[in-house]
């Protein structure tokens, strides 16, 4: 059997990074990303996750929930139902177990993004992805994600 990356092991992530918004400042951020395998169907993971600023201790975090499905070995399928977007986003990506990479958009493409998950040591992973809305790049980040043992 080929070796998951580790972000498609069932666990618990703490999140520490940065948002770079084309709008205002850059906001550092902490938070916690859950992946959850479904009871019936493992290949079929439920990855539930917030932020919030780090500087403010009585912000709102914002959530985040979509699903990624291992469709076949090295490939995965990529769904969410984005209420703020208020669209679906839909796509594809690549794994290897050092690296995890995949794109979506809504269905106009009107907005679309990347994200990535690499390897960065034991229990460690660098996450970075960038999102488009109508072909201007409206945020950046880049966090550090350290799984919770």
């Amino acid at each position: 059997m080929e070796k998951l990356h580790p972000f498609l092991v069932p666990g618990s992530w703490l999140l520490q990074g940065q948002y770079f918004p084309a709008q205002g400042p850059t906001q550092n951020v902490l938070g916690t990303t859950e992946v959850k395998a479904h009871e019936e169907f493992p290949e079929t993971l439920r990855v539930v996750g917030e932020v919030r600023d780090a500087e403010d201790t009585t912000s709102r975090p914002v959530a985040t929930e979509f699903t990624l499905d291992l469709v076949a070995p090295g490939l995965i399928r990529f769904h969410m139902n984005s209420i703020p977007l208020g669209t679906v986003l839909l796509g594809t990506g690549a794994w290897n177990c050092e690296l995890l990479q995949f794109h979506y958009g809504s269905p106009d493409r009107r907005i679309l993004g990347v994200e990535s998950y690499a390897v960065s040591g034991s229990d460690v992973l660098l996450t970075s992805g960038v999102m488009f809305a109508d072909g201007v790049a409206v945020t950046w980040w880049l966090a550090r994600l350290e799984r919770v043992r």
